[in-house]
């Protein structure tokens, strides 16, 4: 796991910022109503495929920068 400034200090390398890693919705929250874009659960899982998705970037970066 790499601590959080560092993840913060190879993000800013990449040009991005960095994100927090999203808290799953309760049960309760989802209405049930199929709200597509607007589902509770759809916007978890596009902003926790996000979120993975930067920190396996910055996993790579942090191993590439270690491996000069």
């Amino acid at each position: 796991m790499i601590p959080k400034a560092e993840q913060a200090r190879l993000a800013a390398l990449l040009g991005e910022t960095l994100l927090e890693e999203p808290e799953a919705p309760a049960d309760w929250e989802c209405c049930g109503s199929e709200c597509g874009d607007a589902c509770i659960q759809t916007i978890y899982s596009n902003s926790r495929a996000a979120y993975l998705a930067q920190q396996n970037r910055l996993k790579q970066l942090a191993e590439n920068k270690q491996a000069v």
